[in-house]
């Protein structure tokens, strides 16, 4: 088009040049010493012209090797660009050997390949199975390109981490997050470290810097810190000291402290090293403040030195949630605990008549056995053997155990 566009211009010119020139054609007269040339203006004008096209042709034909290696480079670019879609194809698909195939066809016809061609190689040889070559990869990756030492760090990191090799992944994080020491993804991957090495201690020393960094959403971020804090409470399990666990309860952030699960579990903590008085009066606190059946529940076991009073409560609870289940269990096991029988049987009983729950009927079965009803207290073993068997009805207690941990387990992917 470009070039017919310029033809016709050109006959235009020259039919008006012919008009214009015709009638009176001009004289010029060139002279040099005693040389001398006569034409007329038209030819001057045509000889001009004729002498540009041939500058323009010699000048053609001189670029004309430099055009054929440009020529013969898009050529071989296309074709390395058609090796690398159909490697990141395979590499899609599941292919690995595939793709590893052709992407090594790549990094062999250029010395100069692209750091996305080491890193999907990389991932190919991950896929397989075979850390040996993805470490090869990835070091060639870094001698041609030593400036993106921390990408090929954290491509490393990602693919150790799927691979499960943490001791690794662990010593290439720590490479990263010195070059990088606020990267999301650097931070992101450590997460994910500790979590699968259950590292609570560091991952909680992490909690801070995903905070600052805004990795994490606030609420994931939440979800996290009462992960990491419970496991820490149930790693006190084995302590003996009451003042370390209530020390390490202090430490722990107020939004923190304020979920009802991580509560529940440290007034178990409590329980179980014997400060039952502390455990009451915190269940008590927490109780005016919020409703939870957790709490409800573990009011139930605690031994407080004035029987009546904690018997009197939790009917005091009663009138205001009548009916809770939860709570008459508890009422139950408070007045079986002081051997006050017809109380402990008409809870219980009003209990399982509301929300039948295994652990209330072995409740029922052994005030039962102290009355000599033992025909009773076998239907009662019977029945709550039964709700244990049955899935579809396990009893609340159990589900309330899991909400629990709902609660403060962070749901994780691979590969922030």
């Amino acid at each position: 088009m470009k070039w017919l566009l310029i033809a016709l211009l050109a006959l235009v010119g020259s039919v008006a040049v012919a008009i214009v020139a015709l009638p009176d054609p001009g004289y010029v007269l060139l002279a040099y010493g005693n040389y001398s040339v006569e034409t007329s203006l038209l030819v001057l004008a045509a000889v001009l012209v004729l002498m540009y096209v041939g500058v323009r042709l010699l000048a053609g034909l001189w670029r004309v090797p430099a055009q054929l290696d440009n020529w013969s480079q898009r050529r071989r670019d296309r074709r390395l660009q058609r090796w690398y879609d159909d490697a990141v194809r395979a590499l899609a698909e599941g292919r690995a050997e595939r793709a590893e195939r052709w992407l090594s066809r790549l990094l062999k016809s250029q010395s100069a390949a692209p750091l996305q061609a080491y890193l999907a190689a990389a991932q190919a040889a991950s896929q397989r199975g075979d850390g040996r070559t993805r470490d090869r990869y990835l070091q060639l990756a870094l001698q041609r390109q030593p400036e993106s030492e921390a990408t090929i760090l954290i491509q490393q990191a990602e693919l150790q981490l799927s691979a499960a090799q943490t001791d690794q992944a662990q010593t290439t994080l720590a490479r990263a997050h010195k070059l990088l020491p606020q990267n999301a993804r650097v931070l992101r991957l450590q997460m994910q470290l500790y979590l699968q090495q259950r590292d609570w201690a560091r991952l909680r020393d992490l909690l801070p810097e995903l905070r600052r960094s805004r990795v994490l959403a606030q609420a994931d971020w939440q979800k996290l810190a009462i992960q990491v804090y419970r496991e820490q409470l149930l790693g006190l399990s084995s302590a003996a000291d009451l003042a370390d666990l209530s020390s390490s309860w202090k430490q722990l952030p107020s939004p923190v402290q304020e979920d009802q699960g991580l509560l529940a579990v440290y007034i178990e903590q409590l329980l179980r090293l014997g400060a039952h008085q502390q455990a009451g009066k915190l269940v008590r606190q927490q109780l005016r403040r919020f409703w939870d059946p957790r709490l409800v529940y573990l009011f139930g076991d605690i031994r407080e030195t004035d029987v009546v009073a904690q018997l009197s409560q939790a009917e005091r609870w009663l009138e205001k949630h009548p009916g809770d289940a939860v709570l008459l269990l508890s009422l139950g096991k408070i007045s079986l605990r002081n051997r006050l029988w017809g109380k402990a049987r008409s809870y219980l009983e009003d209990s399982i008549s509301r929300q039948p729950m295994a652990e209330t009927y072995q409740f029922l079965a052994t005030l039962l056995e102290q009355l000599d009803e033992a025909e009773a207290a076998a239907e009662c073993y019977r029945k709550g053997l039964a709700l244990n068997v049955l899935p579809q009805a396990t009893g609340s207690l159990a589900s309330l155990d899991s909400s629990a941990d709902d609660s403060a387990t962070l749901p994780v992917s691979r590969s922030a």
